[in-house]
C-alpha cells in the first residue's frame, strides 16, 4: 500500500490486523527478506518444493538465529525448485536450489549457495550439494556459529561468507 494519508494509517493497520495481515515490523528479518519461486505443483520444471517448503525452513532458521543471538541480522534466503533460479538464489546470502528428490523418502534435496548479498549484486557460490530439506539448517549452523564469532564490525552474513571463501567455509563444518 502506498500514498496513505497519515490520518488513515491507523484505520488501515487495524483492518489489516483484523484480517490477520502482519506488518513488516511484526515479522523476522529472515522471513522479511526471503523469497521462493512457486515450484511444485504449478511449475513443470520444478523437481522439489520451494514456495510451500520455504515457510518451514524459515521457521527453523528463525529458531536457530534466535538461539545464536543473530535474530536481528538482515540477509536474504532464496529458494527455488529447480536450477532455473526464478527466485534469484544465485545472488542471495543463502540460496537453496532444488536438485533432486530422494527416491525412498521423497524428500527434496538442495544445493546450498552462500555469499551473495541483500541487494543481489554479488554471486553466491556452492557451499554444499544434495542437502536434504531436513538438514538445511543443520548445514548452515556451523557457518552461522563462525559468523557470530569471527565477523568484522558491521559485516553481513553474505559479506562474511564471501570474505572467508569456500575453502574456509568447508573447514568450518568439521570444527562446529
Amino acid at each position: 500500500l502506498c500514498d496513505i494519508a497519515p490520518d488513515q494509517r491507523a484505520t488501515i493497520e487495524k483492518v489489516l490486523a483484523d484480517h490477520g495481515v502482519v506488518t513488516v515490523t511484526q515479522i523476522s528479518n529472515a522471513r522479511r527478506f526471503a523469497f521462493a519461486c512457486p515450484a511444485l505443483p504449478t511449475c513443470g520444471l520444478a523437481v522439489t518444493e520451494s514456495e510451500r517448503a520455504l515457510p518451514g525452513v524459515i521457521d527453523e532458521v528463525e529458531a536457530e538465529l534466535s538461539q545464536l543471538g543473530l535474530a536481528d541480522e538482515q540477509f536474504t534466503i532464496r529458494m527455488t525448485g529447480c536450477p532455473n533460479g526464478c527466485a534469484r538464489p544465485y545472488s542471495a546470502d543463502v540460496g537453496l536450489v532444488g536438485r533432486s528428490v530422494d527416491g525412498k523418502s521423497g524428500e527434496g534435496r538442495y544445493t546450498v549457495f552462500l555469499g551473495g548479498n541483500l541487494l543481489g549484486t554479488r554471486m553466491a557460490q556452492v557451499y554444499k550439494d544434495q542437502v536434504p530439506r531436513s538438514e538445511i539448517v543443520a548445514t548452515l549452523r556451523p557457518v552461522l556459529l563462525h559468523f557470530r564469532k569471527h565477523r568484522q564490525p558491521q559485516e553481513t552474513f553474505g559479506d562474511f561468507c564471501d570474505r572467508i571463501g569456500l575453502e574456509t567455509l568447508s573447514k568450518m563444518e568439521h570444527q562446529a
